[in-house]
């Protein structure tokens, strides 16, 4: 029988609930681990299906819990679980398998609505050429994947890997966060603001410039639902 793990990765729920915005795509039974302040699961065998969510935390911050995680992602990739990991969870997966210079932290945060083109078809995502957009709120970055292992799925103007999956196992890594619709995404840019997170910019510069303007594909119905449909190896 099908069941999800999600891995709740937030350190402040007062500034972002991820559950709140996947929990209304969950097609099969799930259980909620939430990283920071839990122990890891100790039987993954109880679940065909993982997804892993963002975080304020630092994929780059070497803690007992993103540690532990990792750690958990490998035994999970080694069992042929259907794994997902969005935003943070995108960053984790590719340091717990190719190791910290897989991650880096950007120069600048990259936060707003970006127009992208699926490079590769996908199950998740869609086909070749089509245009994903979505919302985007990070301050690190996948920089590096080698090329034997995964594909590359989305690439920015100054961003080289924003989705990948593995080649020879159900893993995906998605940096948008398709779970968040516009009003949610401002939401969480005004949260962020009065939290005083550092190069946030105003949320009045999404309503007065159109590269900027708010788009949402509403892709995180199509990802979700083809997560839960695979199989696990």
């Amino acid at each position: 029988m099908k069941r999800l793990l999600f891995v709740d990765n937030t350190i402040d729920h007062n500034l972002y609930r991820p559950l709140d915005h996947f929990k209304p795509l969950f097609t099969l039974p799930y259980a909620v681990y939430h990283a920071p302040t839990e122990a890891t699961p100790a039987d993954l065998d109880h679940y065909t299906h993982i997804l892993l969510s963002g975080s304020f935390a630092s994929t780059l911050d070497n803690v007992d819990w993103i540690l532990d995680e990792a750690e958990m992602i490998r035994a999970a990739v080694e069992k042929g679980k259907v794994i997902l990991g969005s935003c943070f969870g995108h960053q984790l997966i590719a340091r717990a398998l190719f190791g910290p210079e897989a991650v880096r932290k950007r120069e600048k945060p990259q936060i707003g609505w970006l127009d992208l083109q699926l490079l590769e078809d996908d199950r998740l995502l869609g086909f070749q050429g089509e245009q994903v957009s979505g919302f985007f709120f990070h301050f690190d970055e996948v920089t590096a994947l080698p090329t034997a292992e995964a594909v590359t799925l989305l690439a920015g103007p100054d961003s080289r890997h924003l989705a990948f999956r593995l080649k020879n196992k159900p893993v995906w890594g998605i940096q948008p966060h398709y779970e968040l619709g516009v009003a949610q995404g401002f939401e969480l840019i005004s949260t962020a603001t009065d939290q005083g997170a550092p190069g946030v910019p105003p949320k009045e510069l999404f309503f007065e410039s159109a590269p900027h303007r708010p788009r949402d594909s509403a892709h995180i119905a199509r990802i979700m639902y083809q997560f839960q449909q695979q199989e696990s190896l």
